[in-house]
């Protein structure tokens, strides 16, 4: 990402290093024939290091790499395992990396105070490390919240499948480079996630997710509140959620652009 290295207001080390970032994407795209995006966003951004250049912009679909195992039994394990009697799972899929905790934590620290019959499963690499420096700083979530650590691929599969609702914060919005959000629509699970920067029109026009700004934890938990309290919604939201995987994302979708790419450019040396 190019924004990772600002210029303005940054240390002289900092603004050279986003100059040799600069100059090596411009040396990078001068070899290019085409660029494959992951979101139509980063057109956007790259863009002008083409320097004028036509090189085409194409949005190569990226399919979750969780694979989704019918374990009705597992399933069942999981629940009782992990959720409150008569009370709603709500899971949150990721590596719990500091740019998706800093959105995450207000949102658990806001649950943590209303009166709902829940619990957060934190799923994943890293899950057991934030919940434990979580609890550290705020002991009354320890009830709240609980994590499974890294799990293998169909063990993933389970646990995303056990969940009533997902919650999925970004800092930069929903977007299809997130690989959380990927897995969530293949299982067809309702989700919340933030509209941002990176977030495509597709995601709002889809009705598969509720949507609430980046960093307004208020509005995120009341999206949450209102879906705890509608499994008609919940149901509506998780099979859009698997027709927007279907119809956009399903990994026949990244092989049919990549021979379509491949057969023009056969058509165009053939010429």
């Amino acid at each position: 990402d190019l924004h990772s290295f600002p210029t303005r207001r940054s240390s002289d080390l900092q603004t050279g290093a986003a100059l040799v970032h600069r100059l090596m994407t411009v040396v990078l795209l001068r070899a290019c024939s085409v660029v494959w995006v992951s979101i139509p966003e980063w057109e956007e951004r790259f863009r002008p290091y083409t320097l004028g250049r036509r090189v085409p912009f194409r949005w190569l679909p990226i399919p979750s790499n969780i694979p989704v195992v019918d374990q009705p039994a597992a399933v069942e394990r999981i629940r009782r395992r992990y959720g409150a009697p008569g009370g709603m799972l709500i899971g949150h899929f990721g590596t719990h990396g500091w740019p998706i905790t800093s959105v995450l934590e207000p949102i658990l620290s806001q649950l943590g105070c209303e009166p709902l019959n829940l619990t957060i499963l934190l799923i994943g690499v890293g899950s057991e490390e934030f919940r434990k420096e979580l609890i550290g700083r705020k002991p009354h979530l320890s009830a709240l919240i609980q994590a499974t650590g890294p799990l293998p691929p169909e063990d993933l599969s389970a646990h995303i499948t056990a969940c009533d609702l997902l919650i999925q914060p970004y800092p930069d919005g929903v977007s299809s480079r997130r690989g959380t959000i990927m897995a969530g629509l293949a299982h067809g699970k309702p989700m919340v996630s933030t509209w941002g920067p990176l977030t495509a029109p597709l995601w709002r026009e889809s009705g598969a997710l509720g949507l609430a700004p980046v960093k307004d934890a208020p509005a995120f938990v009341h999206l949450m509140q209102e879906l705890c309290g509608d499994p008609q919604e919940r149901q509506r939201m998780g099979l859009a959620s698997r027709k927007l995987y279907d119809q956009h994302f399903e990994l026949s979708h990244t092989i049919s652009s990549l021979r379509g790419s491949a057969s023009l450019e056969y058509s165009e040396c053939a010429y």
